[in-house]
């Protein structure tokens, strides 16, 4: 056996220089230890000789063990990768990545970049390597959670809580934008940024219990109309779109059908990027309808247009036919739906409902379900016919 006191101890006698060569050689013998464990892996997998077992027998993680697996299927078309691994180029956070990012046609060029990239950047690399689909943003949505309880011992109330990709980054924005205002007092030195981030939430809840109006002036408050239908708030995010891949926020990426719901409600920066995607130059910020449209549209509906919605609140405008499958910026084209009670994303192109019909006229306007149109129908709505309903 070991002693390990006696190696600590022989090992503190060494200059710093050959510590770190002997760490480097380690690190790199660890390396490819672990390129041959895949390669092991893989030919296991091939004759079925992998069990549930497996993980535990490993001492990992299920979730580590699959992520394992995989990597060592997605080597076997990968020579060039699994060299550089074997040769001790590769962390395992880099490989795992790059095994999910690369191809037979990448597989040269990303075994001679990947040793270079961060494993941080090769991991948002690959979410963005995808796009995700609408059943995807929903499947997200439907995970979202947020649990309470005390801690009656010490007068705590413990949170833990799940937020899907645009709610995450919303509330992770709002939260860091109160913390970043929570100056000390002069002369006081700065509180912590957990205690602040717990002020900030602490905030939200007081300014949405005594309302919007409690931190106006008298004479503000007198001048606010309870019944004149209002804007949704701007998203406190930032959603890129680049010239290739998804749109993401907060390194997350989005469906194409969900940036499309969001584009008419966005404030629209370009930015000019060279070859490598580096920005060159900013635009001017502009909304991709005007004001004048949007106060139009909202006076004229006055309140959410999804059927038996009188929401007056948190409005956003809506493409009955969205702009992706021909839809104008006409007002005959434009509704506004509610963020109040989930409607806006519950209709197309992100959602299973259409809005259809005149919005001119106070009763033009009826809800279906936009799988089960005919494609007569669609087609007389100006609208795509719907994909062909599976049948499980």
């Amino acid at each position: 056996m070991l002693d390990v006191r006696e190696r600590r101890d022989g090992l503190r006698c060494r200059e710093v220089s050959w510590l770190r060569a002997r760490r480097a050689e380690l690190v790199r013998v660890q390396r490819a230890a672990r390129a041959e464990e895949l390669l092991i892996v893989g030919i296991l997998d091939e004759r079925g000789a992998l069990d549930a077992c497996s993980a535990a027998t490993s001492g990992v993680s299920q979730r580590v063990e699959r992520e394992t697996l995989d990597t060592a299927r997605a080597l076997e078309a990968l020579p060039a990768i699994a060299a550089a691994a074997a040769e001790g180029h590769l962390s395992d956070e880099q490989l795992t990545a790059v095994a999910q990012l690369a191809d037979e046609s990448t597989d040269a060029e990303w075994a001679e970049r990947a040793p270079n990239v961060s494993p941080v950047d090769l991991r948002r690399m690959v979410r963005t390597h995808v796009k995700p689909t609408v059943a995807e943003s929903w499947r997200r949505r439907e995970a979202r959670s947020l649990r309470m309880w005390w801690d009656e011992s010490h007068g705590l109330l413990n949170i833990r809580g799940e937020l899907p990709d645009l709610m995450g980054a919303e509330f992770e924005a709002t939260i860091n934008h109160l913390v970043d205002r929570m100056l000390p007092a002069k002369g006081q030195a700065w509180d912590t940024r957990t205690h602040r981030a717990a002020d900030a939430l602490a905030q939200l809840c007081s300014s949405a219990r005594h309302g919007e109006n409690a931190t106006c002036s008298n004479e503000d408050a007198r001048n606010v109309d309870p019944h004149a239908p209002t804007a949704a708030a701007k998203p406190l995010l930032v959603v890129h779109v680049p010239i290739e891949g998804p749109a993401t926020v907060a390194g997350i990426p989005l469906p194409d059908a969900k940036l499309e719901q969001l584009r008419a409600n966005a404030t629209i920066e370009p930015v000019l990027v060279d070859d490598d995607g580096a920005p060159v130059a900013v635009g001017r910020r502009f909304t991709a309808l005007s004001p004048k449209i949007t106060r139009s549209i909202r006076l004229r509906d006055g309140h959410c247009r999804w059927p038996g919605c009188d929401h007056r609140t948190g409005l956003e405008i809506h493409h009955l036919v969205p702009r992706s499958a021909g839809g104008t910026d006409e007002p005959a084209n434009l509704a506004t739906v509610c963020t109040v009670a989930h409607h806006h994303e519950q209709l197309i192109p992100h959602g299973p409902y259409a809005l259809l019909g005149n919005p001119n006229h106070p009763d033009g306007l009826h809800l279906v379900l936009y799988a089960e149109l005919t494609p007569d129908q669609a087609n007389a709505y100006g609208l795509p016919p719907p994909p062909p309903r599976t049948h499980a």
